[in-house]
C-alpha cells in the first residue's frame, strides 16, 4: 500500500557549484498549482518531480494554509510579523524547496529575487479544498505578472477512491471538494491506475474519465502510476497564456459538443454556447459581470474559455475567467476560411443554457 501525502519531498545535499541555466530575462517563470485529496498522489508528484533528471531549475513551495487563515488575506499578507518563509532547501537536481506558512506573494518575491534563474514554480496546496482563490491571485496579480504567470492547475485524483468522493455528498446539502478540484483543473492526473482490478479497469478508467469530462470538458486527463508522468504534458502548458491560445483555438475545430448532462445531483457540469454572429465586446463585458459578479440567474461559474468574433475587428479575440475575475483579449488575426464564431464553455454549479444562450444573443452587435 503506498503511503503518500505523509512526509514533505526529501532534500539531498549537494555541492555549492551547480550548472547555470541559460538566461533570459524577459520570459515570466511559469507557476503550476497541484492540488488534489489527501492520499491521491500530490506529495508523489512532488517527489518524482524533485528526484527526476530533467535538467530544468524547479523551485517547490509546500503552503501550509488551514481553512480557518483568511486566504486572500493570508497571501497578500505583507505586514510587520517577520520572514513568513522558511529557508529555501536547494535539492540534488537542481531544484529548490521551502515551506510557506502565510504569504505566497512574499514567497514568490523571494524566489524571483533569486540571483539563480528558475525555469518553473510549482505550487502544492495543503488545507484548502478550492483553488481558486490561488489561480486568481497568480493570474492578473498586478505585484507579480511582470515577474511570474500561472501556467496550469493539476489536479490528482485517485482512481481506487474517486468514484466514492464524487458520490459522497448524498444526503447532504453541499458536495463535495473533488468536483470543484476537477471542475477547475487544467490537467487531471488519474493515478493509481495500478490499483484497479485488470479485469475491470478499462470499464472502469472509462467510466472515471466520462465522469471527470462530466465536470470539466476541457481537462487533460493522464493516467498514472505513483505520478510518473512526462513532465512536458504537466509543465509549461500556458493555459491562461492569451498568447499561446492553440488550447483555445480547438474549441473552433471541436466537433462534438463539450457539453455534459448532469450525471451527478451536484450540478456540476460543462456547458457550451456557441453563436456565428459578431458581438458587441462592450455588452459582451457587461453580460460577463452580470454572470461572474452578480452570480445573475442564479448560476455559479467557476471557469470560463472562449472565442469571440468581435464586430469591425479581424482579430479573434480570447475570453478566459476563474471566478469574478475574467481577461478578454485580441490574439490574432482570422485566418481564411476560418469559421468565424463565437463559442463559450463555461464550467460551474447550477449552470443554464437556455438563460445563457438567450442573454448571450443580446450581445450581437446592431449593423446596417
Amino acid at each position: 500500500m503506498e503511503e503518500e501525502d505523509e512526509y514533505p519531498p526529501l532534500a539531498v545535499e549537494i555541492n555549492e557549484t551547480m550548472p547555470r541555466q541559460s538566461q533570459n530575462d524577459d520570459v515570466s517563470v511559469g507557476v503550476t498549482v497541484i492540488t488534489g485529496y489527501l492520499g491521491a498522489g500530490k506529495s508523489t508528484l512532488v517527489n518524482f518531480i524533485l528526484n527526476s533528471q530533467h535538467g530544468k531549475r524547479i523551485a517547490v513551495i509546500l503552503n501550509e494554509f488551514g481553512e480557518e487563515i483568511g486566504v486572500e488575506r493570508a497571501m497578500i499578507n505583507e505586514g510587520d510579523n517577520g520572514a513568513l518563509v522558511e529557508e529555501w532547501v536547494e535539492l540534488a537536481n537542481g531544484c529548490i524547496c521551502c515551506t510557506v506558512k502565510h504569504s505566497l506573494v512574499q514567497a514568490l518575491e523571494q524566489l524571483i529575487q533569486r540571483k539563480e534563474r528558475l525555469d518553473h514554480i510549482l505550487l502544492e496546496t495543503t488545507g484548502l479544498a478550492n483553488p481558486a482563490p490561488l489561480a486568481s491571485v497568480l493570474w492578473l496579480d498586478d505585484q507579480l505578472e511582470s515577474e511570474v504567470r500561472l501556467d496550469s492547475i493539476i489536479t490528482v485524483v485517485d482512481a481506487k477512491n474517486l468514484h466514492f468522493q464524487l458520490n459522497s455528498h448524498h444526503g447532504s446539502s453541499s458536495f463535495p471538494e473533488a468536483f470543484l478540484q476537477i471542475a477547475f483543473a487544467d490537467v487531471v492526473i488519474l493515478n493509481k491506475v495500478d490499483l484497479v482490478s485488470p479485469e475491470e479497469s478499462g470499464g472502469v478508467l472509462e467510466e472515471l474519465e466520462k465522469e471527470i469530462h462530466n465536470i470539466n470538458s476541457l481537462a487533460n486527463i493522464i493516467h498514472s502510476v505513483r505520478c510518473q508522468v512526462d513532465l512536458s504534458k504537466i509543465l509549461d502548458c500556458r493555459a491562461y497564456d492569451s498568447t499561446h491560445a492553440t488550447h483555445l483555438e480547438a474549441l473552433l475545430e471541436e466537433n462534438q459538443s463539450l457539453s455534459s448532462k448532469d450525471l451527478h445531483d451536484s450540478n456540476v457540469r460543462t456547458l457550451c454556447i456557441s453563436e456565428p454572429l459578431p458581438v458587441d465586446l462592450d455588452k459582451v463585458r457587461l453580460w460577463l459581470e452580470e454572470i461572474l459578479w452578480d452570480k445573475k440567474y442564479s448560476m455559479d461559474v467557476y471557469r470560463c474559455k472562449g472565442v469571440l468574433r468581435v464586430v469591425d475587428s479581424d482579430q479573434l479575440h480570447t475570453l478566459q475567467a476563474v471566478r469574478e475575475i475574467y481577461e478578454i483579449l485580441p490574439t490574432r488575426k482570422w485566418k481564411k476560411d476560418e469559421n468565424q464564431t463565437n463559442k463559450i464553455v463555461f464550467i460551474g454549479h447550477n449552470l443554464n443554457e437556455d438563460a445563457l444562450t438567450n442573454s448571450f444573443r443580446a450581445c450581437m452587435a446592431i449593423t446596417g
